[in-house]
């Protein structure tokens, strides 16, 4: 191109209205002014007319036997001047319109009249729109049914006519504007003769653009959904995987379950297993026993330790303690077991890595098959196999299940340490009776602070700071390690490091208190995928303006958090998270861009 050469078009979009009087050249001549004045004086008293003429944003031509109104507002402003225009001369007999509207390119210039005068494609086009129409039509182009589209209210009044050449020729798709009150429902006559004289389907609402949304939107879902079936694709794998962190999120963030007061944790500590001082063994019968020899001390101590607590009016003592090899003072110990039955519970455990066997109280503290008896309970949890994290119970197991294999109804079920602390406490009833593990919320990270066994022993102590006993006075007492060499330690989403005894403690809170949470069947995890598949259909079909399309999908998407926030600390709900908003985001941005791609290329096809 040259450098020399400059351009003199001065291009702009306009939205151009074309009215044309229908058999004007038929009528007499003092008829021909008659129906221009009334013509003109309708254009000039419409609305749309008024605001743009006076914002400068229109231009009018004259045609003879009509008028061309460019408008340079909203590419609705000339179908509502049309539809007004309609209105008013419906019941006319004399003035008949036909109606062209399109949006495109024009040029403005001076005629010869050196008045304002418009050429380009956006005023021809408008024209040859028109043109095709008979007495009473609204007829729009591709480019002008495109933009009203987007809006409700224009859907049901846009018919679809089909293409039609016109001149030089040019196909364009042609639209029928017409509701009860306004506009032509019959095909146009030059569209019948194109068609053969066959008869045209009924008019329906343009649908290339849904269809193409739909297709998105419907490919993004179902994508979405097949992939919570194929869990170990790379990359693609974190679409329903990321949920467990989610999950985990909502447990650290969202309601915990309520501390309680009475629960007390007997703690094994560190300075409990070094011994009591030399000065302060005489002092008691258990300091001396703890000072004789390393931990396992005698097992007297335990019993002593059951007499001082049952004194003091504990309700319960849970001893999360293995007491398995034989030792000295297990005739004493046993005596407080059988003397405290009712009230006291202690710990077997399943060695899961060496073919489940079982380890229990010894024969002279538990007559067997000490599993079945009501003061032993397993102390065992079964970690998540993906990340090694503890967020489930269970109540009961059978050796079936724990070999592989399908339970039985004979099987004879053995208790956890928490199923037989509540059948204790009177409340069997409220433990899930099966071999499944349940979802626990809970409680503080903070919960259960330890209180050191040698405190309870050292007569100083337990004067000063339990009062002589009145500090145990109806308490849940849960007696185990908390020093680090003895290792009970778990791995849950709250804490890395949950102390044993602490765990039981938040298993046995949340049953009291059914704090138990739930995570919806897959096939209904999928049907929320898919309700938001549909939800970004409809916003991005229905709702017009970008921009409130944008807010929609970004508050639907902050409801729906704040739903799955309320339904887990209210409900014990877990919702899926991740996949949907994926979805409903998905589906927004690729139709979204569909959209423009889909405007563009219609603009670029019609002028």
């Amino acid at each position: 191109m040259s450098d020399n050469l400059q351009p003199d078009a001065d291009l702009a979009i306009a939205h151009v209205l074309f009215i044309d009087i229908v058999a004007y050249s038929e009528l007499a001549i003092d008829q021909q002014r008659e129906v221009v004045e009334q013509l003109n004086h309708h254009v000039r008293n419409n609305e749309q007319f008024r605001r743009a003429d006076a914002a400068g944003k229109l231009i009018r031509i004259a045609t003879g036997d009509g008028v061309a109104l460019a408008f340079f507002t909203s590419p609705d402003a000339p179908v509502r001047c049309a539809i007004e225009v309609s209105k008013a001369v419906r019941n006319s007999s004399t003035l008949q319109l036909r109606m062209g509207i399109h949006s495109g390119p024009v040029d403005q210039l001076s005629d010869v009249n050196e008045r304002s005068n418009l050429a380009g494609t956006g005023i021809n086009m408008a024209q040859r729109i028109m043109n095709c129409g008979d007495a009473g039509h609204i007829l729009l182009s591709q480019r002008v049914a495109d933009d009203l589209v987007q809006y409700t209210r224009w859907r049901s009044q846009l018919h679809e006519l089909g293409e039609v050449e016109v001149k030089h020729g040019v196909r364009v798709s042609v639209f029928n504007l017409y509701t009860d009150e306004v506009g032509n429902p019959e095909v146009p006559q030059k569209l019948r003769q194109a068609a053969g004289k066959k008869p045209i389907e009924k008019a329906r609402v343009p649908v290339r653009s849904q269809r193409l949304l739909a297709t998105i939107c419907l490919s993004c879902t179902a994508l979405v959904m097949s992939l919570r079936f194929v869990p170990a694709v790379p990359v693609l794998s974190h679409v329903w995987g990321n949920e467990q962190a989610l999950e985990d999120w909502l447990r650290r963030t969202g309601r915990r379950t309520l501390t309680h007061s009475e629960f007390v944790f007997v703690a094994i500590s560190t300075k409990s297993l070094a011994g009591p001082e030399s000065a302060k063994a005489g002092k008691d019968r258990m300091l001396e026993l703890m000072a004789q020899h390393p931990f396992p001390w005698s097992r007297e101590v335990w019993a002593r330790l059951l007499n001082r607590l049952f004194e003091s009016g504990a309700r319960l003592v849970i001893f999360d303690l293995i007491f398995n090899p034989p030792n000295e003072g297990d005739q004493v110990f046993r005596a407080a077991l059988d003397r405290y039955r009712d009230r006291v519970v202690i710990g077997a455990n399943f060695d899961l890595e060496n073919g489940n066997e079982l380890v229990s109280p010894n024969a002279d503290l538990i007559p067997p098959p000490a599993q079945y008896d009501d003061r032993v309970g397993f102390v065992n949890y079964w970690p998540d196999e993906q990340d090694g994290k503890l967020r489930a119970a269970r109540f009961f197991t059978s050796h079936r299940q724990l070999a592989g294999q399908k339970p039985s109804p004979t099987d004879r079920l053995c208790a956890s340490l928490v199923a037989r602390a509540m059948e204790k406490l009177g409340r069997s009833n409220e433990v899930p009776h099966d071999l499944q593990d349940h979802l626990i919320r809970f409680s503080a990270t903070d919960a259960y602070q330890p209180y050191p066994i040698w405190e309870i022993a050292d007569p100083d102590m337990w004067h000063s700071k339990y009062s002589d006993g009145e500090f145990f006075e109806d308490k849940i007492v849960v007696v185990g390690g908390s020093a680090p060499k003895l290792l009970d330690v778990f791995d849950n989403p709250i804490s890395p490091e949950i102390k044993g005894p602490v765990m039981n403690l938040n298993v046995l809170a949340a049953t009291m208190d059914h704090e138990f949470l739930r995570k919806l069947p897959v096939a209904l995890d999928l049907v929320i995928v898919s309700v938001f598949g549909v939800l970004a259909w409809l916003l991005l079909g229905y709702v017009g303006r970008w921009w409130i399309c944008l807010l929609s999908f970004l508050g639907l998407s902050v409801t729906y958090l704040l739903l799955a926030f309320l339904l887990y600390n209210f409900l014990g709900i877990f919702v899926p998270i991740f996949p949907p908003l994926l979805t409903l985001l998905a589906c927004g941005f690729l139709g979204f861009v569909a959209q423009q791609f889909h405007k563009r290329s219609h603009s670029m096809l019609h002028g």
